[in-house]
């Protein structure tokens, strides 16, 4: 009886562990945007193991793997300046489940795999004209981009907090 219950513990264990690996495995769509009303930009995605997604046309999309981070993401379009952006992970909250359900093999395996870890679903790269029609209109560009950076440092602010809280989900 006792071998049963032993055999049975370790059977739901196992089926516990790695808990983000089952549940959102361990590639991830990205939608990659551009930004001031510039569609059309090829922008090329590159882990920090060198691995190259690409997005032919913005707005478009990537399937990447994760848990390779922080990944670099450069647009390019003819009549404005190259941007690029970095993109940090954060942790996947199924992964969080592991530290109430699988323990510290789920965790390990979660990490083991890139699961474990998730980027954001959309990633906005903003892009400057390499001319402007006139100063205030160059002025207007950048009261624009640094709103919508001091609204991405809030956003990951809150998240970076809220995952050591509760569990996030994107």
């Amino acid at each position: 009886m006792m071998r049963i219950m032993i055999v049975m513990i370790l059977c739901i264990t196992g089926l516990t562990t790695g808990c983000a690996t089952v549940t959102t495995g361990t590639e991830q769509n990205i939608t990659v945007i551009t930004e001031k009303n510039v569609n059309g930009a090829e922008c090329e995605l590159t882990d920090a193991k060198s691995r190259k997604w690409y997005v032919p046309s913005t707005p478009g999309n990537a399937n990447v793997h994760r848990g390779d981070g922080p990944m670099s993401v450069i647009c390019a379009k003819a009549g404005y300046r190259n941007g690029l952006l970095m993109v940090d992970e954060i942790i996947a909250g199924a992964t969080l489940g592991n530290i109430l359900i699988g323990g510290g093999v789920g965790i390990l395996v979660d990490a083991m795999s890139g699961s474990a870890q998730r980027y954001p679903d959309q990633i906005t790269v903003w892009m400057e004209p390499e001319s402007w029609d006139s100063e205030s209109a160059r002025l207007e560009w950048l009261q624009e981009k640094e709103k919508f950076d001091a609204e991405m440092a809030a956003k990951k602010q809150a998240a970076s907090q809220g995952a050591t809280q509760s569990p996030i989900g994107n």
